[in-house]
């Protein structure tokens, strides 16, 4: 059974003529006529009552009329993603990427895109261990830990660290502070696993600080909560919740703390068109969504 003598059937129901199907198709009557035939006898049954002026299906031929749509639905699918795989192009992306990115970069970014984009699913891992979903079947990770050399990537933003607190907080009327002022507060930090304590820390070393941690959170929301509810100030990379109050960090040098995100993929992988404009778009949309100044250094 042929896929392309099923698409014929499926013209002849569409046309109610095999006259009308032959112009559509392009193919000469007779020949049309003897495919069809071909299809009953491989089927064993009459598709068509050829009795009246139009062809019309018999109990058999409307029994076989959807499973015929689904095969040759099925074909047209595994054309495009022949097609897709060929040209490097991708129809379906997986990203692994840590739950923060996800909720505050990513959701946003392919809230963005449109029906003719690659489907994307998206699966929730820690930012050390981003990469090894790869050899899981991801298709491209996201994290803050520069990939390994054995993968291609790309940087893709440089997003800030947020020193939270409430409106009645007396920083509540400016926009930074500096890493030692924040390291003589009561601090809501995240666990060491995360990029944002990772860094934290090493900029209260660099500023030859120490600090007083209240509460060590597993995830950047319930760490805001706490701020929320007055128990200290909550540092953390993603966007403001709770009509918490964001000031930017400075390190001892006066520059602000940032947490670099990177893509990374196999360099061999099929469809690397489509998983570099993904990164490169992401890049973009960061720059458009927080600014310019959390354009990547390439």
């Amino acid at each position: 059974m042929e896929i392309r003598v099923l698409r014929y059937f499926l013209t002849i129901v569409e046309t109610g003529s095999v006259t009308k199907a032959a112009e559509v198709v392009r193919v000469a009557q007779p020949s049309l006529s003897r495919q069809l035939r071909g299809l009953e006898a491989t089927l064993g049954m009459t598709l068509f009552d050829r009795g009246g002026k139009q062809m019309v299906l018999t109990a058999a031929g409307r029994r076989f009329l959807p499973l015929a749509r689904d095969l040759v639905a099925r074909a047209d699918a595994a054309e495009a993603a022949v097609g897709a795989l060929a040209a490097g192009r991708a129809m379906r992306i997986t990203v692994a990427a840590p739950p923060t990115t996800i909720t505050d970069v990513i959701a946003p970014f392919l809230a963005t895109w449109g029906p003719e984009d690659p489907l994307v699913t998206v699966q929730a891992e820690s930012p050390a261990h981003a990469y090894q979903a790869l050899a899981r079947g991801a298709d491209v990770a996201i994290s803050s830990a520069p990939p390994r050399s054995r993968f291609a990537g790309l940087p893709v933003a440089r997003l800030p660290l947020w020193a939270y607190v409430r409106a009645d907080h007396a920083w509540a009327d400016r926009d930074r502070v500096t890493i030692r002022e924040l390291a003589a507060e009561p601090l809501i930090v995240l666990t060491p696993a995360h990029g944002t304590r990772r860094i934290l820390d090493h900029a209260v070393q660099d500023a030859d600080a120490s600090y007083d941690i209240v509460l060590e959170c597993d995830t950047p929301h319930v760490a805001q909560a706490m701020a929320a509810s007055g128990h200290g100030v909550a540092v953390v990379s993603d966007d403001p919740r709770f009509d918490l109050h964001p000031l930017l960090i400075l390190d001892s040098t006066g520059e602000p703390l940032q947490i670099h995100l990177h893509a990374a993929w196999g360099a061999d992988h099929y469809a690397l068109r489509s998983i570099e404009a993904f990164a490169a778009g992401l890049s973009r949309f960061c720059v458009e969504r927080y600014g310019p100044q959390v354009a990547a250094r390439l």
